[in-house]
């Protein structure tokens, strides 16, 4: 299986990257979902700050030739407005 960060895709497949996977929560898109509170009451936080960011901390299936593929993508969020819920690595 062969992934690729979406900040190393092509600009025409970044665009794709944005437009199919409209979940994402970023400081420039709010889904739907982010507006509910959570079962404690309290508010989702931002994920990641613009959708840049969101490309660049993301992996995407790519195909042999390295264009992207559909399927699942992996992020790992930043939390821009609230550090402390970044995992610390293990060392």
């Amino acid at each position: 299986m062969n992934m690729k960060l979406g900040s190393e895709l092509s600009p025409a497949d970044q665009k794709r990257a944005l437009a199919r996977y409209c979940h994402r929560f970023t400081g420039q898109l709010k889904p739907a979902w982010a507006s509910v509170p959570m079962p404690s009451g309290q508010t989702y936080p931002v994920q990641f700050a613009t959708d840049t960011e969101w490309l660049a901390n993301t992996r995407f299936l790519v195909k042999a030739d390295g264009s992207l593929k559909s399927g699942p993508c992996e992020s790992s969020p930043t939390w821009p407005n609230n550090p402390e819920l970044r995992k610390t690595p293990v060392v």
